[in-house]
């Protein structure tokens, strides 16, 4: 069957199952689906082996790239059987030959066939490592070929070997109506673990391009961006911004932490023999045993990374909108991921840049529009001014200032320029003569920003001393008060009742006698007073009370 080369795009759709449809299409996926892919992943790989042991791989890979080249690698990968169509012959064989065929049709296993011979044939290239083999899990999905017999979409339903499961979609939605009138292509049925209940649900691969809704209009501008780490700035003829990239979007990572930790010590109480005295993990292969408190804790983790990545998506999708309504024409220097992930991991990692940048170009594409790749060493917008003049900064300085007399913020100024970049060269006769249009946008710009950035802060709860904790003291003398209270309780005292006037030591060698404050419930206002420290704030070591290590939870 040829392979259709045509623009698609996906509608996904909600399946009502039953318990038995749940279970029927789980031992379809999981079960035979990863099973047949794992077989078909290993043989694709011993094959590929064998051709690259071969004496005449080592002859042919030392020919000139070239026509000559890519006929005698195409002979030989025949001559090993490692081809797309050998392995679909393999994965058949398979299916008549064991339980696999009773779950699965034949367009499906050669999905799965090809699924893993794409992988196979990345890692020939050299474009990507050697790919695993699926775990217990791990098999989301499975697609078909054509809408013609396997997994097929009927009058509302899908129906595929003997199940019949209606979808659930709201007809009057105009992306839904928009979708079932367009050709489809083939199914895919995949499922999500949300909140601990697995959910199905089915994606309609369909020929041309998405519904585009009214409100999200392409615009006919140039729109210049910077993508940094943390921000993102965009100009147009009448339009500057500078914001936060995902200002919105909460970090779990305390909460997720916490639950590793978690994770951690079920782990190593379960598994005692599998770490050395130290504390390290042991080297080889081990038996770990998994508990169900561990499995809670795994299943909250998956759960908290779930919904950080689908609140991301949210946000990318809604800010790229924004921007294609503003010109769908995109030029941005293109950045190094990578290098980012290594100086900025964790922002990196939870704001996603670039799937913001793949996301971008998808929908400038959709709308006939498309978003321009600029080289950032030919160009170097950031070092560059208007007046021609190079020079070069460090990550530090935030604000272009240039002998000519112009002045901006530095993203805002790159942005304005990639507007006038045209096939990585910089007009700058062109950002000359629009500056004086554009200067008071990117002022009112940065003015936004350092608005916004304020009331943020302000909103934030502050940390340290000024930040109170459940027995209404500053944190950090709830902490100290915690941990020095265990210490007492554990070394010191064993009677609670003469907790109250033993002797603690401060930082910097300092000793105080613990007195109760007014959150310990001081009656008089003048002990009170006079507990307060005479040369300013009173320091966190002289809130440690007798009630704290008493009154806060054990954790």
């Amino acid at each position: 069957m040829a392979k259709s080369r045509g623009p698609s795009f996906i509608l996904e759709l909600d399946l009502a199952t039953t318990a038995k449809d749940d279970e029927k299409l789980y031992k379809r996926v999981e079960q035979a689906g990863r099973n047949l892919y794992n077989a078909c992943l290993g043989e694709a790989l011993r094959r590929l082996q064998l051709r690259n042991q071969s004496r005449d791989f080592q002859r042919i890979r030392r020919l000139p790239k070239g026509p000559e080249r890519t006929a005698a690698f195409k002979k030989l990968n025949a001559k090993f059987c490692f081809t797309e169509y050998d392995l679909h012959a393999f994965a058949g064989s398979i299916k008549s030959s064991c339980w696999i065929g009773d779950h699965l049709d034949i367009n499906t296993v050669q999905k799965i066939a090809t699924r893993a011979y794409d992988a196979v044939e990345q890692l020939a290239f050299g474009q990507r490592g050697r790919p695993r083999f699926k775990r217990a899990g791990e098999m989301l999905s499975v697609e078909g070929k054509s809408n013609k017999q396997g997994i097929r979409y009927r009058h509302g339903r899908i129906e595929w070997l003997g199940l019949s499961i209606p979808c659930r979609f709201d007809p009057d939605d105009p992306v839904v109506a928009y979708g079932l009138e367009q050709r489809l292509k083939f199914c895919r049925v995949l499922h999500r673990t949300i909140r601990g209940r697995r959910r199905w649900y089915v994606q309609l691969v369909l020929e041309g391009r998405p519904y585009q809704k009214p409100a999200n209009a392409a615009g006919k501008d140039v729109v210049g961006l910077d993508l940094g780490p943390s921000t993102i700035a965009a100009v147009d003829d009448s339009h500057a911004t500078l914001e936060t990239f995902c200002v919105e979007l909460k970090s779990k990572q305390a909460e997720i932490r916490r639950i590793q930790r978690a994770m951690d010590r079920s782990r190593r109480a379960t598994n005692p023999a599998n770490y050395k005295a130290d504390g390290t993990a042991k080297k080889g292969s081990r038996k770990w045993i998994r508990s169900r408190r561990y499995a809670r804790a795994q299943a909250r983790k998956a759960d908290l990374e779930r919904r950080a990545a689908a609140h991301r998506k949210s946000l990318h999708g809604r800010l790229a909108n924004c921007l294609i309504r503003r010109g769908k024409v995109l030029r941005s220097e293109k950045v190094p991921y990578k290098a980012w992930q290594k100086r900025w991991g964790k922002s990196i990692g939870r704001r996603a840049p670039s799937l913001f940048v793949a996301m971008l170009a998808r929908k400038a594409a959709a709308v006939g529009g498309r978003l321009e790749d600029i080289a950032t060493r030919k160009t170097r917008l950031s070092q560059t001014c208007i007046c021609g003049r190079i020079k070069k900064k460090t990550l530090g300085e935030r604000t272009h200032r240039c002998e000519c007399g112009v002045e901006a913020q530095r993203d805002l100024m790159s942005a304005y320029l990639a507007r006038h970049v045209d096939h990585n060269l910089l007009n700058a006769d062109q950002a000359h003569d629009g500056w004086s249009s554009v200067e008071s946008l990117l002022r009112a710009a940065l003015s936004t920003y350092q608005a916004a950035k304020q009331s943020t802060a302000s909103c934030s709860r502050p940390s340290g001393v000024g930040r109170t904790g459940q027995s209404g003291l500053p944190a950090k003398a709830e902490r100290m008060a915690v941990k020095i209270g265990r210490s007492t309780n554990r070394k010191v005292c064993k009677d609670r009742d003469l907790v109250a006037g033993h002797c603690l030591q401060g930082p910097a060698g300092k000793s105080d006698v613990v007195a109760p404050g007014p959150s310990a419930g001081c009656e008089s206002p003048e002990k009170a007073k006079s507990f307060a420290h005479a040369d300013g704030p009173t320091p966190w070591w002289r809130y440690v009370q007798k009630v704290l290590p008493f009154r806060t939870p054990r954790l």
